[in-house]
């Protein structure tokens, strides 16, 4: 594949106005290459944050007490490093659930109506 340099506003321009010359292709097969090898990597390695949530997670999960239910303001409250508010708590918590580690429920909270609550799965081996 030849390397063709143009901006993306030159490329666009081209395909809006209608000018597909065989380097506007090779440019659209190089960025497709170059996205494809992106995403590949993003795969492989995951995001920042979703590898800094794996030991968060398992901090929540060693902090929870089997068969006590607890809700997101609760997780956040066992001081978990990483874990400051309860819009972090709750995607973690959905994930922890989808693995099997943890039970979503609902909890009725006076003066809060009905919040989730979050009970451990399984017994931890400690």
């Amino acid at each position: 594949m030849a390397n063709v340099t143009m901006t993306n506003r030159e490329f666009l321009t081209a395909i809006v106005e209608g000018n597909v010359t065989p380097e506007i292709v090779e440019f659209a097969k190089a960025q497709i290459v170059k996205l494809d090898e992106k995403n590949a990597k993003r795969r492989e390695t995951g995001s920042k944050a979703a590898q800094a949530n794996v030991g968060i997670k398992e901090a929540i999960v060693s902090a929870m007490e089997a068969g006590v239910t607890y809700t997101a303001a609760e997780i956040v409250a066992l001081g978990i490093e990483g874990v400051i508010s309860t819009q972090k708590v709750s995607p973690l918590m959905k994930q922890l659930s989808d693995a099997g580690k943890v039970t979503i429920s609902e909890v009725k909270i006076k003066g809060k109506g009905k919040v989730k609550g979050y009970t451990l799965t399984e017994v931890n081996p400690e």
